[in-house]
């Protein structure tokens, strides 16, 4: 069952594109909060401290401005100098008012009450005139002596304000410390989530395409029997049922071409076999004696018969290796044995143009199709006899190696052109040196010898060579 199946490769990309970057804004979205909210501490932190220090500086500055009034108070006993003290006690108040606000913390409420409570009594001793005034001297000194402890309260509450600020910054920086592990930790999960869901649209994405080249791939090489399967947006489902419909499309033509050439060579071998038969009775003169010229010619007629009927045997088998790609007659056989055989069958054109052939051949056991094994290596020594020169050399080696059965051959001849060595496989292809050959071949020689080597489970190449060609075949052996 399918959660998630898009309508088109454009909205599944689009989808992966959102999932992967949603959880990198959520990230940046994440710090940004985090930062700011350091930022806001840390900047109330310092209003706060500046505010409370020049809090603090100002009621110093106004009890020691109150105690200048008030000693001078006392000196000159001018109500003046009265109306200043409880001006200045009116602004300490204020102060005091202010720093209760912002203070924000017990031990410096609790001195600031001490101080203010201070301030309170000085004031009102000196705002109530009773007893004579000697008594009243007296009184006022003994009053104006606490602002010692005033003072002393002051310095204190100071001190507690240079505290409270160090403890703060403490404070803001374990919070900071906090909001970068926070930060860490959001970050790498948020990411690992945005890695999670590309490795994950990435597989949506590449699936459906690799499953497109695959089938492409396969009918690219002639398999038509395996269906094109595409998984993943509607469109490109739609796009694999047009390539499973291109391959049931090709597989009817390359039957259906099957079924024509297997029909055209049929066609073609009953006419042939009747001229064969006339060549055959005038060879024999039933008819009548011939002169030389006549035997001549009836000779022509019967080695051109013998050659298109090669041409057309060329055909069925290529037909036939098309039409099946396993051996239909698989038996163990011995691969330097068949060599050999078709060494002989070729030893009298050797003889005709002094040609050398060299066998180096290991005994070798394979499991495989006995015609089709000796069709391979009579196409390769057919095509090697034909381009060798006279008085040239063949060579021919059969191996072991790695639990492979290793065949080469090589010859002396003009080699194969670099702008052919591409294309020498495919059928009823004939390069440049062979369409300069007296005898001109199909061009299908090397393409069923590449059919019937797959067949075997083996390889077939064309290797370098300084001179002449040089092929190589590896075929696997039985354990």
């Amino acid at each position: 069952m399918q959660l998630y199946r898009p309508r088109s490769f454009f909205a599944l990309l689009l989808t992966g594109f959102l999932f992967v970057v949603l959880p990198l804004l959520t990230a940046l979205f994440s710090s940004v909060q985090i930062l700011d909210g350091l930022l806001k501490q840390g900047a109330l932190a310092v209003y706060s401290s500046v505010d409370r220090t020049s809090s603090i500086r100002r009621i110093a500055d106004l009890l020691r401005d109150q105690e200048r009034k008030a000693r001078l108070y006392n000196v000159l006993g001018e109500p003046s100098q009265l109306d200043a003290v409880n001006k200045v006690h009116q602004d300490l108040e204020e102060a005091f008012a202010h720093l209760f606000i912002t203070g924000n913390d017990k031990e410096l409420t609790k001195l600031l009450l001490k101080v203010q409570a201070e301030d309170n009594y000085i004031i009102a001793v000196l705002n109530s005139p009773v007893g004579s005034p000697m008594q009243r001297k007296k009184e006022l000194k003994r009053v104006l002596d606490r602002y010692q402890d005033v003072d002393a309260l002051t310095t204190k509450l100071t001190a507690v304000s240079n505290q409270v600020i160090t403890d703060e910054v403490a404070l803001l920086r374990e919070k900071v410390s906090q909001g970068k592990k926070t930060l860490a930790w959001q970050t790498s999960g948020l990411i690992g989530f945005s890695i999670l869901f590309l490795v994950l649209f990435l597989t949506l994405i590449l699936r459906p395409i690799r499953q497109m080249d695959r089938g492409i791939e396969s009918l690219g090489n002639g398999d038509f029997t395996t269906p094109v399967r595409v998984s993943g947006p509607r469109d490109l489902e739609a796009l694999g049922e047009r390539l499973d419909w291109l391959r049931r499309r090709l597989a009817e033509l390359d039957r259906e071409k099957i079924k024509m050439i297997a029909h055209i060579s049929h066609e073609l071998k009953t006419p042939l076999s009747s001229i064969k038969e006339g060549a055959g009775l005038l060879r024999d003169e039933i008819v009548g004696p011939m002169n030389p010229s006549q035997k001549d010619v009836v000779a022509i007629l019967d080695k051109n018969s013998d050659k298109l009927q090669k041409l057309i045997e060329n055909i069925l088998d290529f037909n036939m290796s098309q039409a099946r790609k396993a051996p239909a007659m698989m038996q163990n056989l011995r691969f330097d044995e068949i060599i050999r055989a078709v060494a002989d069958d070729h030893k009298n054109s050797m003889l005709a143009r002094r040609v050398t052939l060299y066998l180096k051949l290991t005994e070798i056991t394979l499991n495989g199709d006995v015609d089709q094994l000796k069709t391979v290596v009579d196409n390769l020594l057919s095509n090697a006899v034909k381009f060798t020169p006279d008085e040239g050399a063949i060579r021919i080696e059969l191996k072991k190696a790695d639990y492979k059965a290793v065949f080469i051959i090589e010859d002396t001849g003009v080699g194969i052109d670099r702008e052919d060595r591409s294309r020498i496989f495919s059928p009823f292809f004939q390069g440049k040196e062979a369409k300069k050959a007296v005898v001109k071949g199909s061009g299908l020689g090397l393409a069923i010898a590449k059919e019937y080597v797959q067949n075997h489970g083996g390889t077939i190449r064309l290797l370098s060579s300084d001179a002449g060609a040089r092929f190589s075949i590896i075929l696997p052996i039985p354990s």
